[in-house]
């Protein structure tokens, strides 16, 4: 329905931007060199001696003596709703600021076999997908008008949805999750974004050294099919669909999975009656029981990713643990976290220090001790180093693991680690927000009362004997993972020289396998089927069959010009394809005609025949009128084919494709997708038409709002002035010359 005219705007645009050129500034002009005064006779001095440097002072501390203090989650009383949701409300009156947490135990290691991603799916269409009464833009632009901030993290065992607003907006932000929640619209728009960070993610990989480097040891640990192995595949993105979601929601997320807290200036009884109000009427059906994949069982491996011309190598250990947050004891949680502690501050057997006669940069190693609330259950430790050198540092750190995992502890050396290990939890505990947040993970994996207390009290009463024995029982160093990431030509030894079995692999993206539509007889009823609900939906195949002229007025912004230009469109159109558009600017106006095969242009009072590929993009635009695209199944040589849910293919008999979807609930047209070539070069571009503000014109809905992409970025938005159908525009009038 819409009609970009490249010719016109191109020159439009090319016109601005030549006119935006600044000049270039005038080059100054040599001045004239003026006589030199006379070099006076230099005197001898006397030899200066500088100062004598200040001894360096040193300032820093030495940490007290005592034990820390155990680090407490705030208290917080829990209710549950009669559907079974429960609130979990600590309150603070000391800011006007509520902390709001929306948390459920589905994670992306509860992903069903075959579909990989789903759980991430799940949780970016609730946030970005829209209610059943609030489009996204409707939602985005009530949270910023609130400065209210909404974030959704889709980890290995949780999900969470956390937000932060003033007190005053609690009751309007809560019924907006309310909605999210109970009546998501997972509109195509969010499913489609998140399919798209995906795609994004395969076509990128290899690109940032260090998400490659995890993304390598998670598919050496897991496996290459492991819902813990994040990396998805073309045919699993695909696999990802509204139905899927919509499915996998009303199965297993339901009031009974889901906790919602509250910490901040809102007092309990008003957060019982607004928990009420907005999630009480959810209703509780019964949820299969989620458990997230088994861990596996590695063996030792090392894993060599060749990335041709590396300027450093990225050196990646994991050591698995044995256990998932809600299997460890206290005790366990403990002893793993103290010989993580190692690894952070304390000298000489820090990372950092054992790294840095290798480092490649100045950045600190990246260590994770895989004891986070649901985490993954692994010690990830990480460095940048030199590329000669990469072999002999990989050797170094792993004789320190061998080193730590045999020696005898002394009740000294484990009270410095149990102190070290202490107040480290201290210091992440500082944080109110991260405290609770820590306190909704808890509940969420039904971990016992008081067991982070519990960690911490297991810490301080370990002896070295017990110590020992768990670290040998939970370390398993035959399933150590190593990943070498970088340019092997430039390795000094060879990898297999730490005697680790070695797998190779080059961490290219692969390449995105051609989409050929379902070309069957089951799959062009399906889409007839769609196209008859979008042309129902639309005011009905009679009264669309029944158009023989559409006579219609846009103003078109070209948003991704600096001003933006306005252009003013007149637009005509007489069956089969007599097709006519005027367009004027502040850059210039013309007028085009096309009658099905040629045509011609009036433009800069010059009148001329069309260009090749201008007559086949006006052929291109009547294909697209929108009242007679949802019935091109019914037009003599075209065919339809299902794309997916609420998503039809249709191809012209000149074999021009265009992809229709339709609101999945209104079932009328959201978009319009499609390939077109610039008249000026022949490039093809990807367009996508994005419909809305739906309106009635002579019984027919039409859009009067479209925003048009190129190539992923937004180039002009149309807002259509009237339409008006069956006019009596005769061949005369269309095709009259200026």
């Amino acid at each position: 329905m819409i009609t970009l005219r490249l010719t016109l705007l191109l020159a439009a645009s090319a016109a601005l931007t030549l006119a935006q050129v600044p000049r270039p500034a005038q080059s100054a002009r040599p001045k004239p060199e003026s006589a030199k005064p006379a070099t006076p006779p230099v005197r001898a001095t006397p030899p200066r001696t500088s100062p004598a440097k200040p001894a360096e002072t040193s300032f820093s501390l030495p940490l007290p003596d005592t034990a820390p203090p155990l680090a407490k989650l705030p208290s917080a009383a829990v209710q549950s709703l009669p559907n079974g949701l429960r609130l979990v409300h600590s309150p603070n009156p000391s800011l006007p600021i509520v902390d709001v947490y929306l948390t459920v135990a589905l994670g992306h290691s509860h992903d069903p076999a075959g579909k990989r991603g789903l759980n991430r799916a799940l949780a970016h269409s609730i946030r970005y997908g829209g209610t059943a009464t609030r489009t996204r833009e409707q939602v985005e632009e009530f949270l910023n008008q609130r400065q209210i901030t909404l974030q959704a993290v889709a980890g290995p065992e949780l999900i969470e949805w956390a937000g932060r607003c003033r007190s005053g907006d609690l009751a309007d932000f809560l019924a907006l999750l309310g909605e999210m929640f109970t009546r998501p619209a997972f509109r195509r728009s969010a499913i489609e974004d998140f399919q798209a960070q995906e795609r994004f993610a395969i076509q990128t990989y290899g690109r940032n050294i260090e998400t490659t480097a995890d993304r390598e040891a998670e598919i050496a640990w897991f496996g290459p099919q492991s819902p813990w192995n994040r990396r998805q595949t073309y045919e699993e993105i695909r696999a990802i669909d509204r139905d899927g979601i919509l499915a996998y929601y009303k199965s297993h997320l339901g009031p009974g999975r889901v906790l919602l807290g509250l910490q901040g200036d809102v007092d309990a009884a008003t957060a019982l009656a607004l928990a009420v109000k907005d999630f009480g009427a959810w209703p509780s059906t019964p949820l299969p029981a989620s458990a997230p994949a088994p861990l596996p069982v590695p063996s030792r491996k090392l894993t060599s990713a060749e990335l041709p011309n590396a300027t450093s190598v990225r050196l990646l250990l994991v050591l698995p643990w044995k256990q998932r947050t809600a299997e460890r004891t206290p005790a366990v949680a403990a002893v793993l976290g103290m010989f993580a502690a190692n690894w952070e501050e304390r000298q000489p057997e820090s990372l950092a220090a054992l790294l840095k006669p290798f480092a490649s940069e100045d950045a600190r190693p990246r260590i994770f001790n895989g004891l986070a609330t649901g985490g993954i259950p692994a010690l990830q430790l990480m460095g940048a180093v030199r590329p000669r050198e990469a072999i002999d540092a990989a050797v170094a750190l792993w004789k320190q693991v061998q080193k730590l995992r045999a020696e005898t502890m002394t009740p000294a050396r484990l009270d410095a680690l149990r102190r070290l290990y202490l107040r480290s939890l201290i210091f992440q505990a500082a944080n109110p927000q991260f405290r609770f947040r820590l306190l909704m993970q808890a509940h969420a994996l039904a971990l016992p009362a008081g067991h982070f207390e519990a960690i911490q009290q297991a810490a301080a009463t370990l002896t070295p004997a017990d110590y020992s024995r768990i670290l040998a029982e939970q370390l398993n160093l035959d399933a150590a993972q190593l990943v070498l990431l970088g340019d092997e030509g430039d390795y000094r030894s060879a990898p297999d020289s730490i005697g680790f079995t070695v797998v190779h692999t080059k961490p290219a993206p692969p390449t995105e396998p051609e989409y050929k539509p379902d070309e069957s007889e089951a799959s062009r009823a399906r889409a007839l089927d769609i196209l008859a609900q979008a042309a129902t939906a639309m005011g009905g195949a009679e009264r669309l069959d029944a158009i023989r002229d559409a006579v219609w007025d846009y103003e078109a912004t070209l948003t991704r010009s600096s001003p933006p230009v306005v252009i003013k469109q007149h637009n005509s159109w007489l069956q089969p394809r007599l097709y006519r558009q005027e367009q004027s600017s502040p850059v210039g106006s013309g007028i085009s005609y096309y009658d099905g095969k040629l045509g011609w242009i009036h433009a800069n009072r010059a009148l001329q025949n069309l260009a090749p590929l201008t007559a086949q993009q006006y052929r291109n635009e009547v294909i697209r009128l929108l009242f007679r695209l949802v019935r091109a199944g019914g037009l003599e040589g075209y065919q339809v084919f299902h794309g997916g849910p609420a998503l039809v293919v249709i191809r012209s008999p000149d074999h021009y494709a265009v992809e229709l979807a339709l609101d999945f609930d209104t079932h009328l047209p959201e978009r319009i997708r499609f390939l077109e070539q610039r008249p000026n070069d022949g490039v093809l571009v990807r367009v996508e038409e994005r419909l809305s503000d739906y309106k009635v014109s002579g019984g027919v809905l039409m859009p009067h709002r479209i925003a048009v992409i190129q190539d992923g970025q937004q180039f002009a938005e149309f807002v259509m002035t009237s339409i008006r159908f069956n006019t009596g525009l005769t061949e005369e009038e269309i095709s009259r010359k200026p």
